[in-house]
Formats: structure tokens, sequence, C-alpha cells
């Protein structure tokens, strides 16, 4: 029983020396996560009831991985992702099984999915054409395709009109600047994504002076429609007047027609030069996708052409219960088991799931001092368990020998 005791010993310092040696050779694994080797004594079922038995030996009891955080290597990838936090990344194979990495260095395929370096492709919540975010998981993917074209519908004016102007002497005309007080412009988009020049007019009353009518003209072809506003003693909209210019019915070549609200509750009437301070509008041509770049929230924010912005879709991030007992799967990824408990997934930045960092990887928990320190321990211990073999070979020899 003594040999087989030390020999258990043998085994004990080889498994060891393995998970030490494992770590080491992946201490520049990207999201490699080191095991720890863990043992437990053994002693003879039948005579532990003398309460004085000898151990016979040691065994593994498992592996642990140690999913404390490593540091972050920052790149110029816009698909590297680390994770600030206890999460993992959620990966899903071709046949529909479920991994869970550390590991972020991803790369989109010839489809735009976004995947890890084994293939598999990395989950998230989809979003809808507008860029809101759905509870459905799915594949992440970059969609390249255009941006389509939005019609203008609604158009903001904020500014000041001078209120020491004074009457226009003749009838309004675009083309008679002497007609008019104030005058500003902007590009408003068809339904085509076609650009269209909106001008508004400003004309004092000849009557009421706090009183200013307001034209409209799009392409200089004056609309029909106006709006007065009418300003108090201290140069704010009066309670009862106007604040809205509505376009309703216009007609561009090769377009659908518009309607179109123009808010302009932002007017005032100061003793000041007339200004524009905002004229905006929601409508854009389409645009080509420029770049893409997750936030610290995960989601996948994409940037056009023509200035928009859209979300594409969100990582989602897994927490286990006991991460420690995930099982090891090769390629940086791990499996669900009935120690680990089931996943919970969710939205970066909710719960203990952590922030994402962008264009940064997450490098191996792994000291190589202290594995190396480890490993000469491990070693002695071999060495140890050696002599102890040696020791009763001896011993056996000599009693043969009797």
């Amino acid at each position: 029983m003594s040999f087989s005791t030390s020999i258990s010993g043998l085994d004990a310092a080889q498994e060891r020396m393995a998970v030490i040696s494992n770590n080491i050779v992946n201490a520049g694994t990207v999201g490699f996560k080191k095991g720890e080797a863990q043992f437990g004594d053994l002693y003879s079922s039948a005579l532990q009831d003398t309460g004085a038995a000898a151990g016979t030996g040691v065994e593994l009891t498992r592996i642990r991985s140690d999913f404390t955080q490593g540091e972050f290597q920052f790149t110029s990838s816009a698909l590297d992702l680390a994770i600030d936090g206890s999460g993992l990344f959620l990966l899903r194979a071709a046949d529909g099984t479920n991994e869970y990495t550390r590991a972020g260095s991803f790369q989109s395929d010839n489809n735009g999915f976004i995947v890890s370096d084994s293939g598999l492709r990395v989950q998230g919540y989809q979003a809808d054409a507008n860029g809101g975010l759905l509870p459905t998981l799915g594949d992440l993917r970059v969609d390249t395709g255009l941006l389509n074209q939005k019609q203008t519908g609604n158009v903001n004016f904020a500014g000041n009109i001078d209120s020491r102007v004074g009457i226009p002497e003749n009838a309004f005309s675009i083309d008679d600047p002497t007609s008019f007080n104030s005058t500003s412009t902007t590009t408003i988009y068809d339904s085509a994504g076609n650009a269209q020049e909106l001008a508004l007019y400003f004309v004092r009353d000849p009557i009421a002076a706090e009183t200013f009518t307001v034209y409209a003209a799009i392409d200089d072809e004056v609309l029909p429609g106006t709006t007065d506003l009418v300003f108090d003693a201290a140069g704010l909209l009066a309670p009862d007047s106007a604040t809205e210019l509505a376009i309703v019915g216009y007609q561009p070549d090769d377009a659908l027609a518009m309607d179109i609200a123009i808010d302009l509750s932002g007017v005032n009437n100061f003793g000041t030069q007339s200004t524009t301070l905002d004229f905006s509008q929601d409508g854009y041509p389409a645009g080509e996708l420029l770049s893409f770049a997750f936030d610290d929230t995960g989601r996948l924010i994409s940037t056009y052409t023509n200035g928009q912005q859209r979300a594409q879709g969100q990582v989602a991030l897994a927490t286990f219960v006991n991460p420690e007992s995930l099982q090891p799967m090769g390629g940086n990824g791990f499996a669900q088991t009935d120690e680990s408990g089931e996943p919970v997934i969710g939205a970066p930045g909710s719960g203990a799931r952590g922030s994402i960092r962008a264009s940064a990887l997450e490098l191996a928990n792994v000291d190589i001092t202290s594995e190396l320190l480890a490993l000469i321990e491990a070693q002695r211990n071999f060495q140890s368990n050696a002599q102890s073999i040696q020791a009763l070979n001896e011993a056996s020899t000599s009693i043969l020998q009797l």
C-alpha cells in the first residue's frame, strides 16, 4: 500500500505540473483563464472506523478555472472587445450549441456576421430599421448596405428678428430684398432623397408693429399659406401667437407630396440684429456606411456618409452563479455544466456583467513568475515522492535479504 500511496503523489505532482505548464504556454493567449489543480486526500474506507487510519494517497478532484480580471491591451480593430466585469461573450455554433468566452478578438466573415477566431457567431440583441434595440437575441452582423433616405417632416427654427426694423415699403416678393425684414434658409429632403432649399421670410405688419408674417418658399417657389408671429413688449411670443407654419401637400418633382410642420416657438423679437440660432430638420439623403464602432454598453453604432448614426445591435453578455465550474472547450471557449448553473443573459452595464471596452483585448490572467515558482514546488513534490518510492524499495530489498 505504501508504494501506491507514493505513486498517487507522483501522479498528483504530474497533474499539477501539467496544469502549470498549460498556464505558462497560454500566457500570451487572449482571454485565457488560468487553471488551478485542486486535490483531495484518500483514506481506505475499511480503516476509517479505527480512528487512527493512515492515508492512502492523494487524487485530483478538479481543475478550477480562475476568472479574475486580466489586463487590457488596446488595439486598432473596431471588432476587438474586452469585458470590464464578470460577464462572458455568448457564441453560437452552426448546430445551435452555445459557448462562452472572455476572448473578444472578433472579426467579420464574408456575410458580415461577427465571429470568433473559431468561427462561432457572436450573439446580441437585434435592432430595427430605426436603430431601436429589440429584446430578440440573434447573430450580430455589420450591415454594409445603404441607409435609406428619409423625407423631411419636421423643421425647427429658432432665432431673433430685430425689433428695431421698419415696415417694408413694397409688397412681399422673394426677388425684392426690401420687401422683407429677415430671411433664413436650410436644406430639406424629399422622399427620393433629393435636396430642396427651404427659405423663411419675416415681414413686419404695416398696421400691427408687434406682428411679423412668416412666408415659406421651396427652391424659390413661394408656398401658399402664411402664419403670424405676435410678440409682447418683452420681445417674446405672446400667449395668443401662432408658433407653427404648416406646409401641406407640397409636390416636388419625381417624389411624393410633402407635409412639413415648421416649429417657430423659438423665435424672439429683441432689439439686436436678426440672427439664426437653429434651423434644423429631420430628413436626410441615402448614405453609405462610413465606419462602425462599439460603445461601452456594447451597442454596434454605424456612421454613414449622410451624417446619420444607427445602432445595428448590442452585444449580449452571460453570467453564471459558479463560473469556475464551466468546462473548457479549447479555442478560449467554455461550456455550461450542471455545477456552473444556467446562464443569465443580459446587456452590458446591467447586473454584474460589466461594461465593454472597445478596440481592446483582455490578456491572460497568468503571472509567469508565480507559475514558475509553483512549477518548482510541484517538481520538488514529484522528487520527494520519487524518493519515497526509492526508500520503500530499499526497505523491501532489505527485508527480502533477511
